[in-house]
């Protein structure tokens, strides 16, 4: 039988025991018998990197509710090709925020007018393409978001997207593999 291929990533990922600093924190993300994703074990190898990383996740309970906010780190996902952090989330959040194989496949290849979403989620998802387009929103495209979302969560879409962006430079630069099991971004 042959044996699976082992990925080496530009740098040596922790493995357990976990620094006493981190271990809590990663022995939470740990399933029984494994090993913490591979993300937080490269970015755990730094605890100043560590610390800014996580104080930066966003995915606490914050003014947005979970299911746009997954909205939001799919569609930046799809938009840039990440295809670690779709997985991840693909994963842990769209079944629980009840975000259905339909919808990923439109968050991954359609414009935010073509996947039959409401007028919020649209407006959310146009609001994604324009900062990764541009980082920047005109008066109008602003209005349009603004009708949906308080100042707050506004800030937390603005964040999310830059957040998950940086994400993706880490992934790219450390060459971290999808985690095991995990699915792709829809062709």
């Amino acid at each position: 039988m042959d044996q699976p291929v082992l990925h080496m990533t530009r740098i040596a990922p922790l493995s357990q025991p976990y620094p006493e600093a981190l271990a809590p924190a990663l022995n939470a993300l740990t399933p029984d018998g494994g090993e913490a994703p591979m993300l937080f074990r490269i970015v755990g190898t730094s605890e100043r990197a560590w610390q800014k990383f996580t104080g930066g996740s966003l995915l606490d309970k914050g003014p947005l509710p979970m299911r746009e906010r997954e909205l939001v780190i799919f569609r930046t996902a799809a938009r840039i090709g990440a295809d670690y952090e779709w997985g991840m989330h693909a994963a842990l959040f769209a079944e629980r925020c009840d975000i259905d194989a339909g919808q990923l496949e439109a968050l991954a290849k359609k414009d935010a007018e073509s996947g039959g979403w409401s007028d919020a989620d649209a407006a959310l998802i146009a609001t994604v393409d324009i900062l990764i387009d541009r980082r920047h929103l005109d008066d109008e495209e602003y209005a349009r978001i603004s009708a949906h979302f308080t100042s707050d969560q506004l800030l937390e879409i603005v964040q999310l997207a830059g957040f998950y962006q940086g994400v993706a430079m880490i992934i790219g630069t450390f060459d971290i593999p999808p985690e095991p099991g995990t699915p792709p971004i829809p062709a």
